[in-house]
């Protein structure tokens, strides 16, 4: 029973120990935005949730801090409060989901991140809810196949970029009813037209 004892007072100091190494922080900037985070009394270094406030005192940002790196989830909000971005670190790096939003709430982009890189297909959203495009990334840049449409949901285009936003290979144009319009062949964002609708096949 005394070991138990000891142990457990032992564990208790240590725990006083580390808390007192933290300090809460409260900082005022020139513009008037206030900071709001937990530190390390040695080492300056930020851990755990850190917020900012404009000068209305309003909330701007909550992130999260790991040795005064960010790690884990960063909301950034509009002045009225709807969030405007949600993003994921890991150890100052983006890893996982990334959003944007419309104010009010509609969702205006999402993608995801793999070890600090844009990768997988990323959507963008008119503010109605309708996919505006779908666009394949690799390496932080638009590499693969595009779908994109117009606000009433009828196909616009779609084809394929090559490093970036160039388009390559068939490109297909629509017009708003959804009717293919034209067909273009293209190399590296160059592009020609093989086809046009009146045209005979």
């Amino acid at each position: 029973m005394k070991v138990q004892l000891l142990t457990i007072s032992a564990l208790l100091l240590l725990f006083s120990a580390c808390k007192s190494k933290m300090e809460q922080v409260e900082h005022v900037d020139n513009y008037g935005y206030t900071e709001k985070y937990t530190r390390d009394k040695e080492t300056y270094a930020k851990e755990g949730l850190y917020q900012q406030f404009d000068e209305k005192d309003r909330l701007l940002e909550e992130a999260q801090y790991k040795n005064d790196t960010l790690h884990g989830m960063r909301i950034l909000y509009y002045e009225q409060g709807d969030t405007q971005i949600v993003e994921h670190y890991q150890y100052g790096r983006f890893e996982g989901p990334y959003r944007t939003y419309y104010e009010g709430g509609a969702l205006e982009q999402e993608g995801q991140y793999v070890d600090n890189e844009m990768t997988g297909y990323w959507k963008r959203y008119y503010e109605n809810g309708q996919l505006m495009e779908k666009v394949q990334f690799e390496n932080n840049i638009e590499n693969g196949p595009f779908i994109e449409y117009y606000e009433n949901g009828a196909l616009k285009a779609e084809g394929a970029y090559l490093d970036g936003d160039n388009e390559h290979g068939l490109l297909k144009l629509y017009d708003e009813s959804g009717e293919l319009i034209r067909k273009m062949e293209c190399e590296r964002g160059i592009c020609r037209t093989v086809w046009e609708r009146g045209e005979s096949d």
